[in-house]
């Protein structure tokens, strides 16, 4: 079974992951930005600052969440674009190998 790796592809998935690492990253900022920007609708009193204080737990661990996710989509972009610098230079490797031990072949 024959698998051909193409370092092009693996370069262009590479670099539109990141991309949308860092689109992703920026809208979710926007949108906490946004969010902070409501105040306290819950209000002041014990009911609502109990509320306010789960509200803003169940956020700041949700925003943790998706930040960690989306950074990770960035290395694994990273990881992609090296990849296929690495199979780019196995490739040449082995092309002069070959060319090598066909030229000590006669």
């Amino acid at each position: 079974m024959t698998r051909m790796v193409d370092p092009d592809g693996l370069r262009d998935v590479g670099t539109n992951l990141q991309d949308i690492s860092d689109r992703f990253l920026t809208e979710l900022r926007t949108f906490l930005a946004d969010l902070e920007g409501f105040g306290a609708p819950w209000g002041n009193d014990d009911i609502g600052s109990l509320i306010g204080a789960a509200c803003e737990e169940v956020t700041a661990y949700a925003a943790e969440c998706f930040e960690s996710a989306i950074e990770e989509l960035g290395v694994v972009g990273v990881d992609l674009n090296r990849m296929a610098h690495l199979v780019e230079e196995d490739e040449r490797a082995i092309t002069a190998h070959l060319t090598g031990l066909g030229q000590e072949l006669g």
